[in-house]
């Protein structure tokens, strides 16, 4: 996954930030010094007070993927209000296009969020996956 670093100091810390494309928040922190001295009482209150999380050097467009899900989900329902279900290979194509909809807009358990939206439970998601697998539509 592609990422982004910013870095920044504080008194004899150095503190890295690693950005995904697909969150607005670090998915990493580093926080390290060259200074022995520092080092010996570890990372204070005083640092942690200091540490400002800045902005995303470049904002993902998650409100852009969380259309591209809901519009997915939509056909998965629509789907499913037809009748259609594991059995139909248009229908678990349409669910795999919705959980890779929803994993780029999400960084939560893409599963559970389409339960929210869809008239099945994560368990009958999960089943409908698996056998888009078997069936080979999803890698």
């Amino acid at each position: 996954m592609e990422t982004t670093e910013t870095t920044h100091r504080i008194g004899d810390w150095t503190v890295s930030a690693v950005w995904t494309k697909t969150s607005r928040f670090p998915s990493e922190l580093h926080i390290t010094t060259e200074e022995p001295r520092a080092a010996e009482y570890g990372i204070t209150g005083a640092l942690l007070r200091n540490l400002e999380l800045i902005e995303h050097p470049d904002p993902p467009e998650a409100g852009v993927a969380m259309d591209a899900a809901l519009d997915a989900l939509r056909v998965v329902r629509a789907l499913r209000d037809e009748g259609k279900g594991a059995a139909d290979d248009d229908y678990l194509k349409a669910m795999v296009t919705a959980y890779v909809a929803m994993n780029n807009a999400t960084a939560a358990t893409p599963i559970e969020k389409m339960s929210f939206f869809l008239p099945c439970d994560s368990l009958q998601i999960e089943k409908d996956l698996k056998e888009a697998i078997k069936r080979g539509f999803i890698g």
